[in-house]
């Protein structure tokens, strides 16, 4: 794409008081119902399609309306390109290849002609209020948006596609070629029945002659020296296209209109349309112009496989000439290269609707220029929960992945989904603090789920515990003991390896030692207020009653829970329900 709305901000629009939505080539609008997701992209539409709002789009009323937007990557070559005349409206008003705009309504049900546009003037540091040709000028760059809403007002759109409406524009882009190759081929045919049926036709029908010349005599008698003829416009190639309608075929039957069918057939048309005009635009090759696509929901309705196949579509689009904002619920419009882009949209009393931070922008404030926690974080399996969730819970293990869910609702009676709350395993445990740190940037709660030996390592390296923390010293020394009795092995620092027995075994029978509760229990405490809870016995398996980490032995525990209760079954079954009430405040 060579140049795209790059930056959005929305003012005192419905319920975006004061919204900055920063946007790719193709941007997820991610974010529970209500959120204000449809808001935003109609506030985008709106910014470059110049309409009267009226009072329910305003937030206050007493306020004016303001879409301030960033055009970016505006080349030379692009400039170049344009007419002169359009050129020459915004080539002043370009600084590093952006262009910024705003868009202002003062008062509900404002005339047209005064809502204009205005430019920012770097050199002057103030807006300049449309300046002349401008409104050419942007469409030249980006012309009105082909928005497709939710369902509500597909069968009408579809059957009746006006050039206004979401089919009108798509056949409009389809039927570009034929205008081409058969213009001059359809004017010629169009100005023979237009010789045949309009007033002045040189060949027309007898039977409108006849027509004319009985009401003419009637209307001599009322009005003499006045006649009549009878006239029908012939349209143009262009009023064919806003006329054009969708007839549905099933089986070789007559055909039949679009609104007779269900919404998960209307929606499937309407996405076919979209892919269909993918591979049209696929390979086309530069273009002036990059068009605007906003989508509610565009997996509304749709097959899992269907869903996956209008992604793909999109992404397409996004890389040819399209710049694609999109709301949706479904994790399947998100693969883990778009996770960074996503926008995770929320709302609240004082905000309104606002947008997080993206993931992209909080790894450089925390990781910059690394890769490493954007391929940890947001795997195709991590971007699903995380996106989606208003809470990240980190683990660093197997058994955590598998039975944590199971055991959460089996102690709070509700699933981790309910409760808004996803599960996603570290790709190790020395990421916690950064991931944590990633995960507060974008404004996203998060706790981590660790082992017991991370409080003795991992916790002091990242900052959370001192070096010479008096309850990690005093842990050496039974430490020291238990290595001098022959049942584990230490570094020289200290600390566990393997050896007699493996590092993980080691840190549990040091849990097991009476004198070393104490001092665990005040580094789980210290570290829990820091949002990361330490199994105090070493590992999950420790606390749960298992020994191993694989498949059997997580089935044998779940079958154990439903038969006898996790009372029964766990060794420490108080605190599994102390870390679900902590995992759910």
């Amino acid at each position: 794409m060579s140049h795209k709305l790059s930056e959005v901000r929305i003012k005192n629009f419905r319920s975006c008081i004061d919204a900055d939505l920063k946007l790719s080539g193709y941007t997820p609008l991610i974010g529970y119902n209500n959120a204000g997701k449809s808001n935003a992209l109609t506030a985008i539409q709106w910014l470059l399609r110049k309409t009267s709002l009226d009072t329910k789009d305003f937030f206050n009323p007493a306020s004016s309306v303001e879409v301030e937007g960033i055009i970016d990557g505006i080349s030379q070559d692009i400039l170049d390109q344009m007419a002169e005349n359009h050129r020459s409206s915004i080539v002043n008003y370009i600084s590093d290849g952006k262009l910024r705009v705003r868009r202002v309504q003062t008062t509900p049900n404002a005339k047209v002609a005064t809502i204009n546009i205005s430019v920012w003037n770097e050199a002057a540091q103030d807006w300049v209020p449309n300046p002349n040709g401008i409104d050419n000028a942007l469409k030249s760059l980006l012309p009105e948006p082909i928005r497709i809403g939710a369902m509500e007002n597909a069968a009408e759109d579809a059957s009746k596609a006006k050039s206004t409406t979401t089919i009108g524009k798509l056949l409009s882009e389809f039927l570009e070629p034929v205008k081409t190759a058969h213009g001059t081929e359809l004017a010629g045919h169009l100005s023979e029945v237009s010789r045949r049926i309009s007033s002045d036709g040189d060949m027309r029908f007898g039977e409108l002659a006849v027509i004319d010349q009985n009401v003419n005599q009637k209307i001599d008698d009322l009005f003499p020296g006045m006649s009549l003829k009878l006239h029908f416009d012939t349209p143009t190639f262009d009023e064919l296209i806003k006329s054009g309608s969708i007839k549905v075929y099933e089986n070789q039957n007559q055909g039949r209109d679009f609104s007779s069918y269900g919404h998960g057939a209307q929606r499937s048309i309407q996405m076919a349309l979209i892919q269909h005009l993918a591979e049209v635009k696929r390979g086309a090759g530069a273009n002036l112009s990059t068009t605007l696509l906003l989508i509610d929901e565009p997996e509304l309705y749709l097959h899992p496989f269907a869903v996956e196949q209008i992604r793909q579509a999109l992404l397409a689009l996004s890389q040819n000439g399209y710049q694609v904002v999109l709301s949706t619920h479904s994790a399947q419009m998100v693969t883990s290269e778009q996770a960074k882009s996503s926008l995770l949209i929320r709302k609240c009393n004082q905000r309104g609707t606002y947008a997080r931070t993206r993931l992209s922008d909080a790894i450089q404030m925390i990781v910059p220029d690394s890769t490493h926690q954007m391929e940890q974080l947001f795997s195709l399996s991590h971007s699903t929960q995380v996106l989606f969730s208003e809470q990240v819970i980190l683990t660093e293990g197997k058994t955590e992945l598998r039975l944590l869910p199971y055991i959460f609702e089996r102690i709070s009676g509700k699933t981790l989904g309910q409760e808004k709350l996803a599960l996603v395993a570290q790709s190790g445990v020395r990421d916690t603090r950064k991931s944590l740190e990633i995960l507060g940037a974008m404004d996203l709660p998060a706790k981590a789920i660790v082992d017991l030996d991370y409080a003795y390592t991992g916790a002091v390296s990242d900052g959370f515990l001192q070096t010479n923390d008096p309850d990690i010293n005093a842990s050496k020394l039974i430490l020291q003991r238990l290595e001098q009795q022959g049942l584990i092995t230490l570094h020289t620092n200290g600390l566990p390896k393997n050896g007699v027995v493996k590092a993980a075994k080691a840190f549990e029978i040091f849990a097991n030692e009476p004198d070393a509760v104490i001092h665990i229990e005040n580094l789980h405490n210290r570290l829990k207020a820091k949002c990361i809870w330490v199994w105090t016995k070493g590992a999950i398996e420790a606390h749960i009653g298992t020994t191993s980490k694989d498949e059997l032995a997580w089935a044998q525990f779940k079958a154990l829970v439903d038969t006898n209760g996790l009372q029964t079954t766990c060794p420490e079954p108080n605190t599994l329900t102390d870390l679900v009430q902590w995992l759910s405040t």
